[in-house]
């Protein structure tokens, strides 16, 4: 187990920690700067694998795989608890969440037809971008709920900053998807030929 899987890993214990102090009703809002600071860490380790691995040649299919795995559990865990906070409409929190989720779930079947023929499928730039928007997008959220418990009603700019940049997200989730279906047609249909 080198370096960057380990990394890998504690983001994966990251997300119960994550979701156990979000939940917690520790008062003054504390709890929700403990998941704040959890998940900002969390970040960081997702930066660091990937750099650290391919500077020093230490990339495994075990990372390749985990990553994507830590990197879903955490953020999925995060939008969901987040926008089930009743921090905006009840139907763009549904809309949110089902659009990153099913994204997900569409792009890793895809990745897997690929695989399957012995074709790689990277990642893409708005899939990137997508990634670093709503992580930040996140954050700013995780600390409008943690201080809206201090000073209530006084920091409503901070969540409308926080909802664009979900929002933001959702977008880029969505067009990143078109862009994987348009990249990996091929794929898809050389795959539905071999059945």
């Amino acid at each position: 187990m080198n370096l960057p899987n380990k990394l890998t890993i504690s983001r994966i214990f990251c997300t119960p920690l994550l979701i156990l102090f979000y939940m917690l009703p520790i008062p003054y809002g504390i709890g929700k700067f403990i998941a704040l600071a959890i998940y900002i860490l969390a970040c960081i380790t997702d930066l660091l694998d990937g750099k650290i691995a391919r500077k020093y040649n230490l990339v495994t299919d075990f990372g390749k795989f985990s990553d994507q795995i830590a990197d879903k559990f955490l953020t999925t865990s995060a939008l969901i608890l987040v926008l089930f906070s009743g921090v905006t409409y009840w139907w763009l929190e549904v809309l949110i969440v089902l659009i990153v989720v099913l994204r997900d779930i569409l792009i890793s079947g895809i990745r897997m037809l690929a695989a399957k023929n012995g074709t790689v499928i990277a990642a893409d730039i708005f899939g990137k971008i997508k990634s670093f928007v709503l992580d930040v997008a996140l954050m700013i959220m995780i600390l409008y709920i943690g201080l809206n418990v201090l000073l209530p009603g006084q920091v409503d700019f901070i969540r409308i900053i926080g909802l664009v940049g979900v929002v933001a997200g959702g977008v880029l989730a969505l067009v990143s998807c078109i862009n994987y279906l348009k990249n990996s047609w091929q794929v898809i249909k050389d795959s539905l030929k071999d059945k």
